[in-house]
C-alpha cells in the first residue's frame, strides 16, 4: 500500500465533510515535526481541486486555516486560496499580507508565492497594493513583493516588463539584508533578466551609474545568477567598471559576481581574470562583510 493510500482517503473524507482543519490534521501526519513535503501538498491540492469547492467555500476554509498557528495550516491555506487571485484579489491580498509577515520563514515563502499569483492573475488590481507594500516599513512585505515580482515575470508578458521593473526599483536602495539578498542575485538576475532581457539590461546599465552604492551593488549582483551567463557581453564590462568603484562594498560585490560570471561564461579565463582583479593597482577590496561572504 502506498503512503498516499494510507492518508488520502481520510483527507478526502474530511473535505467532503467541510472540515479543512481535520483535513490539515491528516496532512500533517505525512511529515515530521510539522514539516510536510511539497509532494504531499501537491497531492492534497489535487484533492481539493477535485472536490471543486465554490469560491465562498475556499475563502471560508482559508480563513479558518489561517486562524490557527501551525505551519501546515497556514501553508495549506495559501494553496486553497491561491486560485482565487483573479476573482477575489482583495481577499487573496489579505492572506498574502498575513503569510508574508509570519515569523516562520516557510510560511513567508507561501506568502511571496501568493504575491506572485496576484501579480500574474490580477496585475492591475493588485499593483497599487504591491507598490504600497514596497514603500512601507515592513521588510518582510517588501521582500515578498520582490520575490513575487520574480515569480510573476515567469509569464513573460512584455507589456508588464517596465511596470515590474518600476515596482522593484525602490528596493534597490533598501539596506535591509532580507530584501537585498533576494533582489539583485535572485529577483533581477534569475528572474527579470531571464524573462525580459532587453528591458532589464537597460535598467541594469542605468543602475550601475546610480549615486547610491546599494543600487550599484544590486546591478553587479544581477550577474551572479546562473542565467546571467548569456548576458556576459553586458556583464563583463559593467563588472570591470564596478570593480573599480569608489565604494568597497560595491567592489567586493562586483568581484564576487565576476568570478561567478566568468566561471559560467568563460571558465578558462576565470582564474587569470580574478587574480588580475585582486592584484590590480589601487583596487582595495577591504575586509569582506558578513553579507559579502555569503556571495563568495
Amino acid at each position: 500500500m502506498s503512503v498516499e493510500a494510507e492518508w488520502l482517503p481520510r483527507f478526502e473524507e474530511q473535505l467532503r465533510r467541510g472540515d479543512p482543519l481535520a483535513a490539515s490534521d491528516i496532512l500533517r501526519t505525512t511529515g515530521a515535526n510539522g514539516w510536510v513535503k511539497k509532494e504531499q501538498f501537491t497531492v492534497a491540492l489535487r484533492a481539493v481541486d477535485a472536490h471543486r469547492p465554490p469560491p465562498i467555500v475556499r475563502l471560508d476554509w482559508a480563513q479558518r486555516l489561517l486562524a490557527h498557528p501551525r505551519r501546515v495550516d497556514k501553508d495549506f491555506a495559501a494553496l486553497v486560496i491561491a486560485p482565487l487571485a483573479v476573482s477575489h484579489p482583495k481577499d487573496v491580498a489579505r492572506a498574502a499580507h498575513r503569510l508574508a509577515d509570519d515569523d516562520d520563514w516557510e510560511v513567508r515563502e507561501y506568502g511571496a508565492t501568493l504575491v506572485g499569483r496576484l501579480l500574474s492573475g490580477a496585475f492591475e488590481a493588485f499593483l497599487p497594493t504591491a507598490c504600497d507594500w514596497m514603500k512601507g516599513h515592513d521588510a518582510r512585505l517588501r521582500r515578498a513583493v520582490v520575490v513575487g515580482a520574480k515569480y510573476a515575470a515567469r509569464e513573460r508578458r512584455p507589456e508588464r516588463a517596465e511596470a515590474l521593473l518600476d515596482l522593484i526599483e525602490p528596493a534597490l536602495r533598501d539596506h535591509d539584508e532580507y530584501v537585498r539578498k533576494n533582489l539583485g542575485p535572485f529577483a533581477i538576475g534569475d528572474g527579470l533578466l531571464r524573462a525580459y532581457p532587453d528591458a532589464t539590461r537597460a535598467r541594469i546599465a542605468r543602475w550601475a551609474e546610480n549615486d547610491d552604492p546599494n543600487v550599484r551593488w544590486n546591478a553587479a549582483m544581477a550577474f551572479s545568477a546562473a542565467s546571467a551567463a548569456r548576458h556576459a557581453d553586458l556583464g563583463m564590462p559593467l563588472l570591470e567598471q564596478l570593480a573599480r568603484d569608489k565604494d568597497a562594498f560595491v567592489r567586493r560585490g562586483a568581484l564576487a559576481a565576476q568570478k561567478r560570471l566568468l566561471a559560467r561564461a568563460r571558465p578558462a579565463a576565470a582564474a587569470a581574470a580574478i587574480e588580475r582583479l585582486r592584484t590590480m593597482d589601487g583596487l582595495d577590496l577591504g575586509e569582506p562583510s558578513v553579507m559579502d561572504k555569503a556571495w563568495r
